[in-house]
């Protein structure tokens, strides 16, 4: 709805509010017949028209009476406004609501779950908290309104109402997947190991891995408390684990794992790299992500890496031109190192979002674990 036309716009409103006042004001064929339409709706389309929204909507108003004819219209056009990003407009439809005596109360209550739907698209968290927690109390939309709860608390970082608010939803049946609990957990071991609560931190890796089995995040977690522990060989292990599971984190995590194997095992990890790539179901892309992450670590010299380095700029379309410029190896992965820096490493899978940061929170969609390696190399 973010994307209609003015002209669409109005289309959609007259499309609902002729209905609705056909309806109400006992139009019917006869209105059909004749096209005679209540004057005060006709200013509102021109209002509308000429750019005056202000004015359209307090006619729009102005004309509807809040009954049973009538309220499906002041509902709809509130989330219109709303998703158009007016929320100014949604939020004067929904109290005007409110603030009518006569309104029963489930339609009261369903003005209420808009209105917080209104706070929270407008930022306004603390005013949607209290308006979701308080239309949870009711039975028909409790599912609904706690699910929003969940979205306000992880907003706010609020890991543990997150957490608790998944667990009611879990409860009747109307829980997200399994994943998001297992973050959640992961965002408070996170904190607990800032704190240095390790042990804290254990118990909340194993209740994520209890959550979600295979789970790199709470890996990567774990081998961070081996590292603190001074237990490299289990640190490095568990990294090969979540690289396994998660090739994603190859360019975060590649110049972590072969600083803790130490030099001597380097070129055997990265033997065993690639030819784990080789072998993978998308072998391009692997290669790929592998030859990048390690000419961003500085490796473009090591033995294992110059053949399958040779393998990708040779057939990759954009690099080609560098490929056949540079004549050596080193030359060209120091020009491609430098493009490498402007680039953008990742994108999120369900709304597009790029960036040189890898979040396992999307920042954007807030969509969990959806960013996946994405390197767009823009040559100068």
């Amino acid at each position: 709805m973010a994307d209609l036309s003015p002209l669409t716009w109005v289309a959609v409103i007259a499309a609902l509010v002729i209905g609705i006042l056909a309806g109400h004001f006992g139009w019917g064929k006869r209105w059909l017949r004749h096209a005679k339409v209540h004057p005060d709706y006709l200013a509102g389309l021109d209002y509308l028209v000429t750019e005056q929204p202000d004015r359209a909507l307090d006619m729009f108003l102005k004309l509807m009476d809040a009954n049973s004819d009538t309220l499906e219209t002041h509902f709809a056009l509130g989330s219109l406004y709303r998703r158009r990003g007016e929320v100014e407009r949604a939020i004067r439809i929904h109290q005007n609501l409110l603030d009518r005596d006569a309104l029963a109360p489930e339609h009261r209550e369903q003005a209420l779950l808009a209105l917080a739907h209104d706070y929270l698209r407008a930022g306004l968290l603390d005013r949607a908290e209290g308006l979701f927690l308080e239309v949870s109390e009711v039975p028909r939309l409790r599912a609904g309104a706690l699910d929003s709860l969940r979205a306000v608390y992880e907003r706010q970082l609020e890991w543990q109402q997150a957490l608790a608010v998944h667990r009611q939803l879990t409860r009747i049946k109307a829980a997200p997947p399994r994943l998001v609990a297992a973050h959640y957990l992961c965002e408070l071991a996170t904190l607990s190991l800032e704190r240095g609560e390790t042990e804290i931190a254990r118990r909340l890796l194993h209740d994520a891995r209890r959550e979600v089995p295979v789970f790199p995040r709470a890996t990567l977690l774990r081998a961070r408390i081996a590292e603190r522990d001074a237990d490299d060989t289990l640190a490095v292990k568990l990294l090969r684990i979540a690289l396994h599971d998660k090739p994603t984190l190859m360019h975060e995590e590649l110049p972590h794992l072969l600083r803790l194997a130490g030099a001597p095992a380097r070129d055997q990890l990265l033997t065993e790299l690639v030819a784990r790539a080789d072998a993978g179901t998308h072998r391009e892309d692997e290669l790929k992500r592998l030859v990048f992450a390690g000419i961003s670590a500085g490796l473009a010299d090591a033995p294992p890496l110059r053949t399958s380095i040779e393998h990708v700029f040779s057939h990759d379309a954009t690099l080609q031109g560098v490929w056949r410029a540079a004549q050596e190896t080193e030359r060209m992965a120091m020009q491609v190192g430098a493009l490498l820096e402007r680039a953008e490493k990742y994108r999120c899978g369900e709304c597009g979002f790029a960036g040189r940061t890898f979040y396992w929170h999307c920042p954007a969609c807030h969509a969990w674990d959806s960013f996946e390696a994405h390197v767009i190399v823009k040559l100068d």
